[in-house]
Parts: structure tokens; C-alpha cells; sequence
């Protein structure tokens, strides 16, 4: 079977642009409207996309005016986010809302790059298929790029992102891979998250008024404090009306981190590997049907699984004069004049309906080993290891 590797598509989303990967196994597309990937799709299981498609009608980014498009995406600072948010976002250089005199500047929540247009640099057509793409963001000074090249026989995606310091000045950072899954893989009581996270955090009470679980509790993944008593299992995806955020330190003993998403009865599993050093922290944000205001409307489930290098969405001044948390750092710095590179991968594998849930995930030079929890049935995905740590033996 012949199949493009690389396609220009003027509608990838909502009649905004973007590119197509394909390969044996199935495609990945992304909008060049705030960078988003907002497909990723198995040929098994062809209307199974993870990622969440809002369900409102999008728009790039710099197309939103608050001045016409308020009544549809919200105010400042989250309208210009909203209007074309999708999938697998970037939050950079920061996460979390701007400050009220940022906002006053005209910055929107999450930083630049979701709220700008990227554009391709380079294609690649032979071996891994892929393109460069990417933004100068004017206000933060950093030249952003990102590189995604896929296996064209095996379900795995290649991701390197580069952001280089245009500035004279050192410039403290929050780097946040922003993976937000929705229907119908995200469904209740057929959906599981799993990670190697220990201690976590609650996000304090002003951030909800249905959180269920106790407002800025520490508490060890994945037993989040109920405030009615007990425990609830932030592996599950329960039914209900909620809205809440939880951070959660991976386990600084490991060189990989990893967050993988399971929904067996619809066979699929999406995992996400990388090295624990770049990104030490991972968000979990969960809204259903709590949001009323726009463009949210109360019809809204979605669950942000989001591996970064800072642990809660707050303005940046908060986020450095805050200090670590659990000894951890909250943001990385980027050095005048310079470059700073992370790597990882994105694997969709397919699961039996009877799937006990992901106990581990290790690196080795040609393949990815998922462990499943339970009976230690191992899953071998072929891929090169040595993108993610540069060594030939196998690493956890």
C-alpha cells in the first residue's frame, strides 16, 4: 500500500491549516494555528482519536479579537487559549494565567506559543517522515521549534523541540506538553491514567467548588483525600459534575518518566515516554461538565494528562517566588543566548479488553517495553531508544 508521508491540509480542524504525517500504521495531524497536534489515529482503530476536539467551533488563534469573539471563547486572558486550543497543546514560556499587568499587555493564558501562528521550516521524506515547525515568540524573545517524525511501520511518534534565547538575559521557564484526551476514548469507568508519580498536590479551593477531593492536600498518587472522608483513585475517570487539578512528582530514582492512558474496552493505549530530568512534574486536570461559562457551556469532558517541568498552572512570578516543592524545582531556566532541547515519544499500542493497567514502561535501544500490571505481560514496541537517552542499555 502506497501512503504520503507528509501532507500540506488546508482543513485539518474547523477549516484551519495544518500537515499530515502518515505512515503503514496510521497518521498524526497538527494545526499551525498555536502548534496543536490534534489527531493522532490508529488504523485499527480508525475513529478512535485520544486527543480532545473541543466541541465548540475553533479558530486559529490570531484571528481571535476580543472585541467580536469574547461571546464565544470567553474574556482575557483565556479567549485567545480557548479559540483554538485542541489536543496536544504547548504551554511556554509559562503556565498558567499571565499576571494582571501581563494581562493589561495583552498576554493570554499558558504563554505565547499556543496563542501565535507556526509555521514549517523543513519536511523530511525519507526514513522517518516529518516536518520542522514552529514560532518566534516576540514577547518572551525565544525561538521555538518542534520536530515530529514518524516510524512509518510501527505506532510511534518522534518528537524533539528546541527553544533558543534571543535575549541577552538569563530566562526562567516553564516547559508544559500540554496532552488533553476527550471522548469517546476518554470515558467513565472505561479510562485509566497511570504514572510513576509519589508525593502530589491538590490545587487550593479557590480553583474549584467541586473538586471532591480535599482542597490543597499533599497526598501520594494516585489516593487523592476526599473531603467527605476516604480516598478516591486518580487512576479512575468516575462519573459526575466536576473540575479539579492535581500535580504529581515522578519518582526522582528514575531516568525515564512516562504517563500512559488505557481505555480497554476500546483497545487502544496511549503512552507518552521521556526523560524524568526535563520533565519531573505531571499535571492532571480534569473537567466534566462543571465549566458553564464560554465556550465551555457545561458539555465539556476532558482530562488533561500534562508532563512539564512545573507543577501548577499559576502566574510566573508565583511560580519562581514560591520555591520547590517536595525539593523539586518549579521551572528551568534558559540561558542568555542559548539553546535548550527535549525529547520524548508518543506510542498508541493496542490492549485486550481484560488490560490490567500499565506497571511500568523501560527504554532499550530498539524497542519500548510495557509492562502490564497484574500478570507482567510485557508489550514490545519496536523504536530506537537511543532518540530519548543516548545509551545502549536498557533504562527505567
Amino acid at each position: 500500500m502506497s501512503v504520503a508521508s507528509v501532507e500540506h491540509v488546508p482543513d485539518v480542524l474547523d477549516g484551519r491549516a495544518g500537515f499530515c504525517l502518515r505512515g503503514e500504521w496510521g497518521h498524526l495531524s497538527a494545526v499551525l494555528g498555536g502548534g496543536h497536534i490534534c489527531q493522532l489515529v490508529k488504523r485499527s482503530h480508525p475513529e478512535l482519536n485520544p486527543l480532545w476536539r473541543p466541541q465548540w467551533q475553533t479558530i486559529d488563534p490570531e484571528r481571535f479579537s476580543p472585541d467580536s469573539d469574547e461571546g464565544r471563547f470567553g474574556a482575557p486572558p483565556d479567549g485567545r487559549l480557548l479559540a483554538g486550543i485542541a489536543g496536544h497543546s504547548l504551554s511556554f514560556d509559562y503556565f498558567g494565567p499571565p499576571s494582571k499587568e501581563e494581562m493589561a499587555a495583552g498576554l493570554s493564558t499558558h504563554g505565547e506559543a499556543p496563542a501565535v501562528r507556526w509555521q514549517i521550516f523543513r519536511e523530511f521524506k525519507e526514513g522517518r517522515p516529518g516536518v520542522e515547525y514552529g514560532a518566534e515568540l516576540p514577547v518572551a524573545h525565544i525561538d521555538f521549534r518542534r520536530t515530529l517524525r514518524i516510524d512509518p511501520e510501527h505506532p510511534v511518534v518522534y518528537c524533539e523541540e528546541k527553544a533558543r534565547n534571543l535575549g541577552r538575559a538569563d530566562h526562567p521557564i516553564s516547559w508544559t506538553e500540554h496532552v488533553t484526551i476527550g471522548p469517546p476514548f476518554l470515558a467513565c469507568d472505561a479510562t485509566f491514567v497511570y504514572m510513576p508519580a509519589t508525593q502530589a498536590k491538590v490545587n487550593p479551593a479557590s480553583y474549584s467548588d467541586a473538586m471532591m477531593i480535599t482542597p490543597d492536600a499533599d497526598f501520594m498518587w494516585p489516593q487523592a483525600p476526599l473531603e467527605c472522608g476516604g480516598f478516591h483513585d486518580l487512576r479512575t475517570t468516575p462519573d459526575g459534575c466536576y473540575l479539579r487539578y492535581t500535580a504529581q512528582l515522578l519518582d526522582p530514582s528514575r531516568v525515564i518518566g512516562f504517563t500512559a492512558i488505557a481505555n480497554p474496552s476500546a483497545g487502544l493505549l496511549l503512552v507518552y515516554v521521556f526523560l524524568r530530568r526535563d520533565f519531573p512534574w505531571v499535571g492532571n486536570w480534569e473537567e466534566r461538565f462543571y465549566l458553564k461559562t464560554a465556550p465551555w457551556g457545561g458539555k465539556t469532558f476532558c482530562r488533561g494528562i500534562e508532563f512539564s517541568s512545573t507543577p501548577l498552572a499559576v502566574p510566573k512570578r508565583q511560580t519562581i517566588s514560591q520555591g520547590p516543592l517536595f525539593n523539586e524545582s518549579t521551572y528551568r531556566w534558559l540561558p542568555a543566548l542559548s539553546e535548550a532541547t527535549v525529547r520524548y515519544m508518543t506510542l498508541l499500542v493496542d490492549i485486550p479488553a481484560d488490560f490490567e493497567g500499565v506497571e511500568d514502561v523501560s527504554v532499550e535501544v530498539a524497542r519500548i517495553i510495557i509492562r502490564e500490571a497484574g500478570n507482567g505481560k510485557a508489550y514490545s514496541i519496536p523504536a530506537d531508544g537511543s532518540f530519548l537517552t543516548g545509551e545502549t542499555a536498557g533504562l527505567r
